[in-house]
């Protein structure tokens, strides 16, 4: 299989560059040294610094762009995926990773594009193995160790981080200070792994929906009682891996009796907000014979993320 990226005319496989006798040598030896390893995928900490190689190959793609992101990281820049063929099938034959070619802001409106060609081209073969077809080195760019906590590919909030957040948020601690304490904690902003933003908006999503003592409860009563009196009452309760409540659909009967009438046309509304936990309060919206607004449902929604879309829309 042969794979050209618009922008390159050369086939795949191909080395880049100009190489000597000897430079070949070293990388006939290196790419027999990762052959020997290859299937199982253990890779020692010299392969990831010196990087894929053309003929390599890996046991699914997810294992490939670890090993890849990882050698950007070590090597100072940041990948992501640009583009993949499944051929009319479901399955994906090659992928392409390149540079992300992000870069951090020194002028105003500058393009955040410095067309840096380094990439990785993999095809997959009949063994249902993926094979590196091609590997461009090559930057134009100077690699940044320093500033790789800043780029998007390669930070995170570790799950350390996290407790310690919500911990001191819980305290009541203000997210400015809660910031700096984790910052002093690990000897610097440099050591969290992620940005001040990226722990803000930590701290703000894991405490939109922590209920105080007594909500979630005086929540379920409140429902219990409602389908005392009407037996048609329904309600559905979303909680995440430790119990937390997340998101909450109901609907009430003469809801249920409007929607078999009314439901050609139905809006799904996010608008509103609940101020005390700064939630969405979605609302299922028709129209009746008279151009009416009906309310057809109801749901409090921890995130407005897509998981939480088709969690509220299923049920």
């Amino acid at each position: 299989i042969v794979h050209l990226d618009d922008d390159d005319e050369e086939a795949d496989g191909e080395y880049h560059g100009e190489a000597n006798d000897d430079e070949e040598k070293v990388l006939g030896n290196e790419l027999e040294l990762c052959v020997d390893r290859e299937m199982e995928n253990e890779f020692t900490e010299e392969d990831v610094v010196v990087g894929p190689i053309s003929g390599m190959r890996f046991r699914d793609k997810d294992t490939l762009f670890a090993f890849y992101k990882e050698h950007a990281r070590l090597r100072g820049f940041s990948v992501i995926k640009r583009n993949s063929n499944k051929k009319g099938g479901d399955t994906a034959r090659y992928i392409t990773y390149c540079r992300d070619r992000t870069r951090i802001r020194k002028i105003k409106f500058t393009t955040k594009s410095n067309n840096c060609k380094a990439r990785l081209a993999a095809v997959l073969d009949d063994s249902g193995c993926w094979r590196v077809s091609k590997v461009v080195h090559n930057h134009n760019h100077e690699l940044l160790q320093s500033v790789l906590r800043l780029m998007a590919g390669h930070r995170s909030v570790c799950d350390s981080l996290k407790r310690d957040l919500v911990a001191h948020d819980r305290s009541g601690i203000r997210p400015s200070k809660n910031i700096r304490l984790a910052e002093v904690q690990r000897g610097g902003p440099q050591n969290l792994g992620c940005t001040p933003k990226d722990c803000r908006n930590y701290i703000l999503k894991s405490s939109n929906f922590e209920m105080q003592e007594g909500d979630t409860q005086s929540l379920l009563n409140f429902f219990r009682e409602i389908q005392v009196k009407d037996r048609e009452f329904f309600y559905s309760i979303d909680v995440d891996n430790i119990g937390r409540l997340r998101n909450v659909i109901w609907v009430h009967s003469h809801c249920k009796a409007a929607y078999e009438q009314f439901h050609d046309a139905i809006c799904f509304d996010t608008t509103y907000l609940v101020n005390r936990y700064n939630m969405p309060c979605a609302s299922f919206v028709g129209i009746n014979h008279h151009r009416q607004s009906i309310l057809l449902g109801c749901a409090l929604m921890s995130h407005e993320d897509i998981n939480s879309y088709k969690l509220v829309f299923r049920t």
